[in-house]
């Protein structure tokens, strides 16, 4: 019986190693926008209170003043989309990966070259929608407003992370000695 059931397992190619990285990220991936879901309905009240309370402890901790509460913002901002931007392209890779035979090369429609391509255009849309989303939930909250300038900074830390994977993945390749499944 058990034969039998490994057999099936190999047979589709499933694997498990991948499979529990992509449950892991894809739970990371959904957490990460409850955080930043949650934030963004927090009062422009509680909003100030929390970034200044930060922005003490970043004084106190550097001994300085230059920072200020727009910088902290920005910074803020960036940093969330780029930890979203992180766990999604993870969690698309990994889920990719799950079996050789559901990878975006099986696809009829073929928009990119590779499938390191279809994962990185994936999260680049998959995160700035949720950065557009973001924004416009924040209409809705007494205080506060959506704006197109913070889309944009969300945008820097999602460009800045997919450049970084996208470099870190060919340094990888080239240290291994391979190079990129190319789908021509």
């Amino acid at each position: 019986m058990t034969t039998k059931l490994i057999s099936k397992v190999h047979s589709k190619e499933i694997s498990i190693r991948y499979s529990l990285m992509a449950f892991v990220f894809w739970i990371l991936t959904l957490g990460w926008i409850a955080v930043i879901f949650y934030l963004s309905a927090e009062s422009d009240i509680e909003s100030s209170n929390l970034s200044g309370s930060i922005l003490m402890f970043i004084n106190e901790l550097c001994n300085t003043n230059y920072v200020d509460d727009s910088i902290l913002r920005m910074a803020a901002h960036s940093s969330e989309f780029a930890l979203l931007t992180f766990f999604t392209y993870m969690a698309l890779s990994s889920t990719n990966k799950i079996s050789n035979k559901t990878s975006y090369s099986e696809s009829p429609v073929k928009l990119m070259r590779s499938d390191n391509e279809m994962n990185i255009i994936f999260t680049l849309w998959f995160t700035i929608l949720n950065a557009i989303f973001d924004e416009y939930h924040q209409l809705f909250v007494t205080g506060r407003d959506g704006s197109i300038f913070d889309v944009m900074i969300d945008m820097i830390g999602i460009v800045i992370v997919l450049i970084l994977i996208r470099i870190i993945f060919t340094i990888y390749l080239k240290s291994k000695g391979r190079t990129e499944v190319v789908y021509t």
